[in-house]
Order: C-alpha cells, then sequence, then structure tokens
C-alpha cells in the first residue's frame, strides 16, 4: 500500500481546459458587440487561460504530492509547503478522473484537486480511486 501519491501535471486537463476557453472564445466572436469589446474580452480570455495552465503546471500553490491516512491528507505543493487537512464529503471517485475535496487546517472552505487518469501510473491511480472509495 502506498504512502505518498505523486501527481504529474496532465494532458487531458490541459486539453479541456484549452477546448472550453476555445468555446469561449468562438462563443464571444459570434456576438454582436463592437469589435473593440470583443477584443478586449478574448484577451481576457486567453490570458485567463494561459494564467490557469501556469498555475496548474509550475504554480507554488499547485499540489505535487500527498499522502492518504483513512480520511486524513498531507499535501505538498510545488512551493515545498506541506498542509495538512481531512477528505471532505464532496470527493468523486470515478473510472477517469478523481475529484479530491479536502477541508485543509488553514483554509476555511474545502479545496479540490481534479487529478486525472494520465496524471499517475495506472496501478497507483487504481489504488488511489480503492482507498477513496472505501474510506468514505
Amino acid at each position: 500500500m502506498l504512502s505518498r501519491f505523486d501527481i504529474k501535471p496532465s494532458r487531458t486537463f490541459c486539453w479541456l481546459l484549452s477546448a472550453v476557453h476555445l468555446l469561449v472564445v468562438v462563443s464571444i466572436c459570434l456576438t454582436n458587440l463592437v469589435l473593440w469589446a470583443r477584443s478586449g474580452v478574448v484577451l481576457l480570455v486567453l490570458l485567463s487561460l494561459f494564467h490557469r495552465l501556469y498555475h496548474h503546471m509550475r504554480g507554488r500553490q499547485s499540489w505535487r504530492a500527498f499522502s492518504l491516512e483513512q480520511k486524513r491528507v498531507v499535501v505538498t505543493t510545488a512551493g515545498g509547503n506541506e498542509l495538512s487537512g481531512e477528505v471532505a464529503h464532496g470527493t468523486v471517485v470515478t473510472s477517469h478522473c478523481v475529484v479530491l475535496c479536502a477541508r485543509l487546517d488553514r483554509y476555511k472552505l474545502p479545496v479540490c484537486q481534479v487529478i486525472f487518469r494520465d496524471a499517475m501510473q495506472a496501478a497507483v491511480f487504481r489504488e488511489l480511486r480503492v482507498r477513496l472509495k472505501f474510506s468514505q
């Protein structure tokens, strides 16, 4: 049984995020706004995309590893911080992804991390899914 789960950046998440932002850009271009307003909003959406991708891959607060013991979770961020807390009830486990919600000690609201299948090795992802299913 693993005590630590390492997370690498997910290509699936990047493609999904890019597709959603592209859909928003296309829908903005199809509106009846004046050209300068459309250009400004499209620029903001593209800045949002680059900000989210940077935060996902290299941000100091992005999760790089975590460990699970029953309902207790300890998260290691890219900046080297260790945050501890409990697994929240909003955690969702599917065959393609896991939405791990944790109520961390420093935060009032639960923090959720989406972990796609390609962010871990297949056996490790399967073990994570099993441990989360049986811990709830």
